[in-house]
């Protein structure tokens, strides 16, 4: 039987039900291993009840996700839904170019928002030698009423000259945030945006408006590998199904690293979150894993994610702002000992927020605590 890996990438694809349309095309063809590419998908697979299905257990790049089936099956699709087709063959041409020497063949399933949903296939290795691929091919395009185009043959959005390295952002439309391996570093002012990077370090966003807390944040980058988006990272306004959660006496700590929410947190009964944005990426997929947060925020966030959850049982303490970080280096250093996470004992989540706000003494401008969910809308 014909062994097919599916990997799915982002949250879209899932929330407008093509993934699974994807799957069940297949599923009659062979023999189905499906995981999730990258990590913002997680909430959207949560949500949508595919969690037995969709592998979401380890966190991989997609070229990873890619790498990783095949080695265990005969023919790849990775599954998409970009805002246009040309950010999708970008989007593409990064994850093949990441595979090296891949030989299995590997078939990009591009879906795309702007366009009703319409679909491109792009065959990124030959297929005359693997005639099951072929037919697979065939398959989704007929069914999916799909058009079949060849991948561009270069990478055209990077420039490296000596130690500079220029890379375009593809896809950003004017007003959208651009973020850097998830840390906001900008703005854009136009659809045609560079991000510039000397020396492994960021100094230009041409035709944005650059942010630098955010440069300084995420430190030194290699432009050429790092996960860039522009936008938000979810759009759609769904409810969340939240997951039946065991106690654990843990309590875990998320400072700027949202994107690894479920590593960090999965068995943890209390996070602490560091900063606007990461909290209100983290509480969304914390609002899944049934997990209650303490959030340490300032009023500076970007609005990355337009249709946040804050987790019942949080509380958001807001500071005067500038704080956060600051804030936030204590709390890891004097709770949590430097570590990732610490058994609460018998304090549980009372005693760390009562620790957390001593900390913070006089900078608390306002302390919320969330009874329900709350879906924290703003508008795109």
């Amino acid at each position: 039987m014909t062994r097919i890996g599916v990997v799915i990438h982002g949250p879209a694809v899932i929330d407008s039900g093509r993934a699974n349309t994807v799957i069940n095309i297949v599923a009659g063809m062979g023999e189905i291993r499906s995981v999730l590419g990258g990590t913002m998908g997680r909430a959207a697979v949560i949500d949508a009840g595919l969690e037995d299905i969709v592998n979401i257990s380890v966190s991989r790049k997609p070229s990873e996700s890619v790498m990783a089936l095949g080695a265990c099956c005969d023919v790849v699709l990775l599954v998409n839904e970009g805002k246009c087709t040309r950010s999708g063959l970008a989007f593409g041409r990064m994850v093949f170019d990441n595979l090296g020497s891949f030989s299995v063949p590997l078939i990009h399933v591009e879906f795309t928002r702007s366009g009703n949903g319409s679909c491109v296939l792009i065959p990124w290795n030959d297929m005359t030698d693997f005639p099951l691929a072929f037919a697979l091919l065939e398959e989704l395009e007929n069914v999916l009423e799909a058009r079949r185009v060849p991948p561009p043959e270069t990478r055209t959005c990077l420039e490296i000259q000596d130690d500079m390295v220029r890379r375009k952002v593809a896809g950003v439309r004017p007003g959208e945030y651009v973020t850097v391996n998830g840390i906001v570093i900008g703005k854009a002012l136009s659809d045609e945006v560079y991000i510039t990077c000397m020396d492994g370090e960021i100094i230009e966003l041409h035709n944005g408006r650059l942010k630098p807390h955010g440069v300084e944040k995420l430190g030194r980058v290699d432009l050429s590998t790092v996960t860039i988006r522009s936008g938000p990272l979810r759009t759609a306004d769904v409810t969340p199904r939240i997951l039946e959660h065991k106690v654990s006496g843990i309590a875990v700590i998320i400072d700027h690293a949202a994107e690894q929410t479920f590593e960090i947190a999965q068995d943890a009964d209390v996070a602490v979150t560091v900063g606007d944005d990461t909290t209100a990426v983290a509480g969304d997929l914390l609002t899944r894993l049934g997990i209650s947060l303490i959030g340490i925020v300032d009023g500076d966030g970007d609005g990355i994610i337009h249709h946040a959850h804050v987790p019942p049982g949080s509380v958001i303490i807001r500071l005067a702002s500038g704080n956060d970080d600051i804030v936030g280096r204590r709390v890891h250093e004097e709770i949590f000992g430097g570590q990732e996470r610490i058994d609460m004992g018998d304090a549980g989540f009372e005693g760390v927020l009562e620790r957390v706000l001593e900390l913070v003494g006089g900078l608390v401008e306002d302390v919320v605590r969330y009874h329900t969910v709350l879906s924290n809308t703003k508008e795109p």
